[in-house]
């Protein structure tokens, strides 16, 4: 007892203050509430230490399947057999050229027969006091892709099938061109209330789904033809716009014309507006039907 007390004896203030220090180091090295502060630090450390479970993973996907619609499920599985009969193919198929020559020069004859004094009349015709401008004339007549003021002559000169686009100037002149081989796509914004959209291809589908071979044969028994270019067509609306579909030199056009609101919009609701764009078109790339 006499020696511990010599030993404490011994220790100076300073001692004291080391030794309290080295146990207050001790307790802190291991302090739960650190470990706790990095759990906060790294949210993920425990999804990483503990691997997936895979019977989790197969409940969610079973759930997810639920909501699948039993007719898009079943498609989606029919799409998946190659064996199928009905099994849609797309085959490339060349534009008509012999047709496409003949309508140029049929355009070209209507151009020759109009005397300067009918077209002087014409542009006489007033009913207000700033004539409205002349309607192009109907058909489709060849125009150098030079003389489009925004669309690309490279896109369209890569194209292989006949570039036809609307003839009205205000929208010509407004159009980009995209082209591929045998497809191509024309886009312009017409005003801050409407956006114009035209495409055409000359691959063709065969096959597919029955109801679709069936909507298709009911199509071509009854066809509808645009007085203008004489090809023959279907229309149809959706929440967005109107689509005019057209059929020509073996080719397949869709045009589409997108309104803020569809309903109110007479270029949306009303057949007048497309079938005055569809009426009357440019080729734009006459080189493809020899120039002619």
């Amino acid at each position: 007892m006499k020696k511990l007390l010599i030993a404490l004896s011994g220790i100076t203030v300073a001692g004291i203050a080391v030794l309290a220090s080295g146990i207050v180091y001790a307790q802190t090295s291991d302090d739960p509430p650190a470990a706790a502060d990095d759990e906060k630090a790294d949210p993920d450390r425990d999804m990483r230490q503990t691997p997936p479970d895979p019977e989790a993973i197969k409940r969610a996907l079973q759930e997810k399947a639920k909501r699948i619609p039993k007719g898009g499920l079943a498609a989606a599985l029919r799409a998946a057999k190659d064996e199928r009969s009905d099994r849609a193919q797309t085959v490339q198929n060349g534009p008509n050229l012999e047709a496409l020559r003949e309508d140029l020069k049929r355009a070209e004859t209507q151009d020759a027969q109009q005397s300067p004094a009918s077209a002087r009349s014409a542009q006489s015709q007033t009913f207000s006091s700033v004539a409205p401008p002349a309607p192009p004339p109907p058909g489709i007549r060849a125009m150098a892709p030079s003389r489009l003021k925004r669309a690309d002559e490279k896109e369209i000169e890569r194209v292989r099938a006949p570039v036809l686009l609307p003839a009205d100037p205000s929208l010509r002149d407004k159009l980009k061109v995209y082209g591929m081989e045998n497809v191509y796509t024309a886009t312009a914004i017409i005003d801050k209330e409407a956006s114009f959209s035209m495409t055409g291809t000359c691959n063709r589908v065969i096959g597919g789904d029955p109801d679709i071979a069936a909507f298709r044969k009911r199509i071509s028994e009854k066809p509808r033809r645009l007085s203008g270019t004489g090809a023959s067509y279907n229309i149809s609306r959706n929440d967005f716009g109107t689509d005019l579909s057209f059929a020509k030199f073996g080719c397949g056009y869709v045009m589409t014309i997108e309104c803020g609101d569809p309903a109110a919009d007479t270029r949306c609701s009303a057949d007048d507006y497309l079938f005055g764009l569809a009426d009357s078109m440019i080729l734009a790339n006459p080189e493809l039907a020899g120039g002619e």
